[in-house]
């Protein structure tokens, strides 16, 4: 789960031209490990099919533009239909998992000409299961009008409403013939428009809030009005639309303006709990273009939709997110300082600076998220991959770095949570944050792995040739390159010039751009533990070049790759991983076929189409057996009326699939007994197989089984075993960071550990480390070592500066004392390590004999080894302090 919410005043910056010219540098070439052990091509997999194929018929033509929203619903009961929407705002129906479609805007009262479908709104849908809470369904309109600057929006009066998952429809109010019950607009009553889209109560999706631009906004240059009419109701349905509460006439203007809305978590007692961001005085509003991010903006909670005195959560509150129980409030920096101070006083303000406030509670307490850089931020995109652990896994920020080419860079900085959700380490600087897109995933199923793209330092000016791909087995803890394929999909070996190294597309490659641009992103699935399929290329830094993009599978997580087909290819998993169609992507040209593979990429079989089509996405039945597939674009060769190419469906079902001589497609069941095999995830290069403090072994089909998984098959076989803690659990805590390999974690320049609200009065390690978010290892202890000191205690070492005195004296000190005993108790050291005394003495007595030894290994200019295949994060240095 992904969320993003920015500031006004840095929107779209962050693009950056591909073909602007590269800046040059010269880099250190910095490679911690490489396996020896190369990906070999299997050309005479047992997999290879025999089996030809027809050309494949499309299952809808004539779309007009290409479909660029699907929504595949499925409910509890068992009930499927697929909506696709194009375009120009026509919306196709299937009740056949997509083996025909009917038109049905001819079924929507009010549609035809500019009047059309602009988003297909559903119930929530559980996350877990993929099917949706109810049959509610809603298709917003829009009629596309200019105002006064000339921008267009969307002003329809006409939504449609469907309780059955669009069985039947109910129309739009003020039509002739509309039927016993309607859909009215918000619109027709406040004269405005709707701005965002309407949102089901995921409790009770009877209940809908949408808000609404006032008239006057529409009237006339909304950034010149003098006199605050030009703002935001949020209007309140309780009956599905038949009729609307109006919450600022409803608040008797204890409200003058939404900004921000959504359901709270919570409902308490059936009451709709809403949540939201306003302006709660009117000359408040008339001042609000003051700030980028505005000081007279309170976040605030009500249980009876504003009626009485709403509850205000936070003063200077702009912006808020919620997922599950969490809450996310972006608010000013100095919000306190400003409303403390005279009228006077407030013009030296300038609302530049936002902090993050976050709740694990449903919004009932709320704690500052601390981030260790003292750069201003202007907004985060926050990654929650656990539903089983409270707060978020990791936060990305975007700074406001003080010098003018990083900050048009298209960088942030990613962070880790602690256990807390208050306390976030860096993780990795100048990470690839692109349109709002972040180059950053897991992978599916093995907890604690994760790909990022990072751009090279001294390449801020135009990063497009100096990005690079990154890997971390230990939650973010440190970052390893990827050791490419030798050979390429033909088996012939892969030469490339100086540093040789696997580079694969994330989400901002996918998110931003075009069809003619997009590049299929690092892509796993929880049902195929271990499989990892990419686009990249090998090189010194990723291509953005299609010809020389390829497409990658690895099959342990990332720790070896495949190079499974040519050129770019979007992609999709089915049968849990038993199969994978992968199709040409637009970027190179229209396709001709489209391939899947029973081995995991081993080998592939082709299923020609009957004319050409620039493949756009391909999709897979959400939640039924993975064989139906969707494959969606655009006609290479026809075009409609208006000259826009032509949308396209293709349907793929093996489960009926026949091959050229009309035999049925050969694709045995599984057996359980021989076709499955015990997989451990390791990490490379470490012989305990352990991951996050525990070692997994998880059942998976062998790639070389070509069976069919069934359908109610469940990986019944996966155990987990914790481990003892060590170098991978640990990373460093808030203020640290590690600068020079696998060595101890320093202290941040200019960092004051007191001034974090999480951390006064709590312990903080000598070691400058902390246990990692999620390990489950067992002693930690001696991960972290020993000793600590009280944040905020009087003499505590609060500020870096002070604890590098403090910590040098009494190293000196140390030093001195074991420097004069050294040759009396030589030997004693050397057998103390040598023979593992320490398990035959106390735990106190263990632990002063430890730091004795580290002491004289200190001295003597030894270290202690890293853990094999550890890598310290590339994301912590730049090139001169390589």
């Amino acid at each position: 789960k992904i969320l993003h919410f920015f500031g006004t005043r840095r929107a779209g910056r962050r693009v950056t031209s591909r073909g602007a010219m590269i800046h040059t540098m010269n880099r250190a070439a910095v490679l911690f490990a490489v396996l020896t052990l190369a990906s070999v091509w299997h050309a005479d997999a047992a997999c290879a099919s025999s089996q030809t194929f027809a050309k494949l018929q499309p299952s809808q033509t004539g779309l007009g533009t290409d479909p660029y929203e699907v929504e595949w619903i499925t409910t509890q009961s068992g009930k499927t239909k697929l909506f696709v929407l194009t375009e120009k705002g026509k919306v196709y129906a299937s009740n056949t998992n997509g083996a025909s479609f009917v038109l049905v805007n001819p079924q929507l009262k009010g549609t035809g000409g500019d009047m059309d479908v602009a988003r297909v709104l559903t119930s929530r849908t559980d996350s877990a299961t993929g099917h949706v809470q109810s049959e509610h369904l809603i298709l917003q309109g829009c009629q596309l009008e200019a105002d006064a600057s000339g921008y267009q929006r969307c002003t329809s009066k006409y939504h449609w409403a469907s309780r059955d998952l669009g069985d039947t429809w109910i129309q739009p109010c003020g039509l002739e013939d509309t039927g016993a019950e309607c859909f009215k607009s918000p619109s027709t009553i406040a004269g405005g428009h709707i701005e965002g889209s309407f949102h089901m109560n995921p409790h009770n999706p009877e209940q809908v809030l949408v808000r609404v631009t006032r008239k006057s906004c529409d009237d006339r240059d909304f950034v010149t009005s003098a006199d605050g009419s030009c703002g935001h109701d949020l209007f309140y349905s309780p009956d599905f639309g038949k009729s609307w509460v109006n919450l600022v006439d409803n608040s008797q203007h204890r409200v003058v303006s939404f900004l921000d809305f959504n359901w709270a978590p919570d409902q308490v007692d059936g009451k709709p709990g809403i949540m939201a961001t306003v302006y709660e005085d009117l000359e408040h509003l008339k001042q609000r273009a003051g700030y980028n991010w505005d000081y007279n903006v309170h976040f605030v909670y009500s249980t009876d939709l504003f009626a009485s005195a709403h509850q205000t959560l936070m003063r200077c509150g702009n912006v808020f997110q919620t997922l599950g129980k969490d809450v996310y409030v972006a608010k000013n920096a100095d919000c306190e300082a400003f409303h403390g101070a005279s009228e006077d006083e407030r013009d030296g303000f300038v609302g530049g600076q936002v902090e993050l406030q976050l709740s694990i509670d449903g919004g009932k307490n709320f704690a500052r998220a601390c981030f260790p850089v003292s750069v201003a931020d202007n907004g985060y995109t926050i990654f929650d991959y656990r539903d089983d652990v409270s707060g978020p896994d990791f936060i990305v920020v975007d700074h406001d770095e003080e010098d003018e080419v990083a900050r048009a860079a298209p960088i942030g900085n990613i962070y880790s949570s602690d256990k807390s959700g208050q306390l976030y380490s860096l993780s990795m600087r100048r990470a690839l944050y692109l349109g709002g897109a972040v180059d950053f995933t897991n992978v599916e199923g093995i907890p604690g792995i994760y790909f990022a793209n990072q751009v090279a330092s001294g390449a801020l000016g135009d990063p497009a040739e100096f990005i690079q791909t990154r890997i971390s087995y230990n939650n973010g803890g440190a970052w390893q390159p990827l050791v490419p394929p030798s050979v390429d999909a033909t088996g012939k070996p892969i030469v490339c010039a100086g540093v040789c190294q696997l580079h694969l597309h994330g989400a901002s490659s996918w998110d931003v751009g075009t069809w003619e641009t997009r590049l299929g992103s690092v892509y796993s699935q929880r049902n195929a533990p271990g499989v990892v399929i990419a686009t990249g290329n090998v090189a010194n830094a990723l291509s953005f070049d299609p010809r020389v993009v390829n497409t990658y599978l690895s099959r342990d997580s990332g720790a070896s790759w495949d190079e499974i087909l040519q050129g770019p290819h979007i992609y999709e998993f089915g049968n849990k991983g038993g199969l994978i169609v992968a199709a040409k992507m637009s970027s190179l040209g229209p396709a001709n076929k489209i391939q899947f593979s029973k081995d995991e990429g081993e080998t592939w079989t082709d299923l020609p189409l009957a004319r050409e089509m620039n493949v756009h996405n391909i999709r897979v039945d959400p939640v039924g057996d993975g064989l139906v597939f969707l494959v969606h674009g655009t006609d290479s060769v026809e075009v409609s009326g208006d000259g826009d190419p032509d949308g396209v469906v293709y349907t793929i079902d093996f489960a009926s699939l026949k091959d050229s001589n009309n035999a049925p497609f050969t694709f045995p069941k599984c057996d359980t007994a021989g076709d499955y095999e015990i997989w451990n995830p390791t990490v490379p290069g470490d012989s305990d197989g352990c991951i996050l403090g525990k070692k997994y072994t998880m059942e998976r089909r062998k790639r070389d089984s070509c069976c069919l998984n069934d359908n109610d098959y469940e990986r019944t076989k996966t155990t987990e075993t914790n481990c003892a803690c060590g170098a991978y659990d640990v990373e460093c805590q808030y203020g640290a960071e590690r600068q020079v390999e696998f060595g101890e974690c320093d202290r941040m320049p200019n960092i004051e550990l007191d001034k974090c609200p999480a951390l006064v009065g709590q312990q903080y390690p000598n070691s400058n480390k902390r246990m990692i978010a999620g390990t489950s290892c067992v002693g930690d202890r001696d991960a972290l070592g020993v000793g600590s000191f009280t944040v905020g205690a009087p003499g505590a070492k609060n500020k870096k500066d002070d604890g590098e005195k403090n910590a040098m004296s009494a190293a000196t000190r140390a030093f001195l004392v074991i420097l004069s005993l050294f040759a009396a108790v030589a030997a004693f050291i050397w057998a103390y390590g040598k023979f593992n005394l320490g398990q035959y003495m106390p735990e106190q007595v263990r632990h002063v004999m430890d730091q004795i030894r580290d002491r004289v290994d200190e001295a003597l200019g030894r270290r202690n080894p890293a853990p094999a295949g550890y890598f310290e994060p590339l994301g912590d240095f730049d090139n001169e302090e390589l």
